[in-house]
């Protein structure tokens, strides 16, 4: 009895231990989150006034104590995130003295302080931080190498485009809409290098997805016969890829090839196909697509309407429109809804 006596007294003194530490991390919790709050409600306002008025930001950045220094470069980097061309720069040249202080956070062992520390950096730093920027990109942890791509695929560092798209590969575990947007926030100065990057077989195929997907957001007219000539034989998703690319810059000639694919055995292909047929095809193509609306796919067959509104093949719209189900609903919408 000795023996388990002294153990419910163990586990009780325990049980009063963890508890003390958690009352003890709730007013801590508290004082800090106070603390911000206080500074916040200081700062915010010192820092949109520099967006409407004449002062010196740096001298405004001497004001700012040791002690509250992080928390202003966290508010500082909220505001300024949000922002683009001189009212950025405004906050920017606020925030470079103080910057020192994050920067020792890029040396973390724990990769998500590294990330944070390195998208703070990027936003608030001056040019000459994007060299080191640039050193993240083969960064042990692939998500801070994306957060350095992301940083370096603006339209101001154009000059690093070369770089992150040498290192593709390594966000293959990532969203294609993800990179294709990163990618294509560089603009059109980057069109030309990812045309070449499209091009080259020896590049691998989720980067060249990606690219694909860039320059369809992008528009990019002059991809069109880079686009073409990937579609024989290629992966089933680069050449959905280039299919969506060639509905959106694709020309009359480049539906020769096209054509060939809305019999695909993989239904993702087929409806890219049929929808760019219908963008760049011709009357004669409505025929081809319409024998397609029975497809076993209702995505394939909602996609052969569309093209075919897309064509303006009346005629077979009011063929299906005779028929149930989901086709003559989407005959329908797009005889008199607009096709999507």
């Amino acid at each position: 009895m000795t023996g388990l006596a002294i153990a419910i007294v163990g586990l009780a003194a325990l049980n009063l231990l963890f508890a003390g530490l958690v009352l003890v991390l709730r007013v801590l919790h508290g004082r800090r989150a106070s603390r911000r709050k206080r500074r916040n409600e200081h700062w915010q306002p010192l820092l949109i006034g520099l967006l409407s008025d004449d002062s010196d930001p740096a001298a405004l950045a001497e004001q700012v104590d040791p002690a509250e220094q992080r928390d202003v470069i966290e508010i500082a980097w909220n505001i300024a995130r949000r922002l683009r061309g001189p009212d950025r720069e405004r906050i920017r040249a606020f925030a470079v003295p103080l910057l020192d202080v994050v920067a020792a956070d890029l040396a973390s062992g724990r990769a998500e302080t590294r990330a944070r520390a390195l998208q703070i950096v990027s936003c608030l730093g001056d040019t000459d931080g994007e060299a080191t920027i640039s050193t993240f990109l083969d960064d042990s942890s692939p998500l801070v190498s994306l957060v350095a791509a992301r940083a370096l695929c603006q339209p101001q560092r154009e000059q690093w485009f070369g770089e992150v798209l040498l290192r593709l590969d390594r966000y293959s575990s990532w969203s294609v809409a993800l990179l294709s947007s990163m990618l294509a926030g560089v603009g059109v100065a980057a069109a030309a290098r990812m045309r070449t990057y499209l091009a080259d077989g020896r590049n691998p195929v989720g980067g060249r997805v990606a690219v694909a997907r860039a320059l369809e957001l992008l528009r990019d007219p002059e991809a069109s016969d880079v686009a073409a000539a990937q579609i024989p034989g290629s992966d089933p998703n680069l050449i959905a890829a280039c299919l969506r690319l060639l509905s959106v810059v694709g020309r009359a000639e480049h539906a020769a090839v096209v054509r060939p694919l809305i019999a695909d055995e993989r239904f993702f292909v087929r409806s890219a196909a049929i929808m760019t047929l219908g963008r760049i095809g011709n009357r004669q193509d409505a025929r081809l697509i319409f024998e397609t609306t029975d497809d076993d796919s209702p995505w394939v067959a909602i996609r052969s309407a569309q093209a075919l509104a897309n064509l303006h093949a009346s005629d077979e719209l009011a063929l299906l429109a005779a028929r149930g189900g989901l086709l003559r609903d989407a005959a329908i919408e797009t005889l008199y809804g607009g096709a999507a």
